[in-house]
């Protein structure tokens, strides 16, 4: 399954949260923030390759937040077989 994740506009962490929370499928549980987001990827249980499209220029809040959730997608990536990670931008 290949899951495309458009990250541009987003400019602050919780509007991140909030569409990746409703673009996955999270469970209402869900905490909103990075650790809550590794539990949910390293738990993954199904083959998914993400791709992130990330944003040439972030603003606000995102500048900072954006290379730290692409970490934590590579961090998840190298904990669970069955998720891989792409990168479309820069982090």
């Amino acid at each position: 399954m290949r899951i495309t994740l458009d990250l541009n506009g987003l400019d602050t962490a919780r509007q991140i949260q909030d569409y990746l929370k409703a673009a996955l499928a999270f469970p209402d549980y869900y905490g909103g923030n990075l650790d809550a987001l590794y539990d949910m990827l390293s738990a993954w249980d199904r083959a998914a390759v993400f791709t992130l499209r990330l944003p040439a220029a972030p603003q606000g809040e995102a500048a900072q937040y954006l290379p730290r959730l692409a970490r934590v997608f590579c961090d998840a990536a190298a904990t669970n077989p069955r998720v891989s990670v792409q990168m479309k931008g820069r982090v």
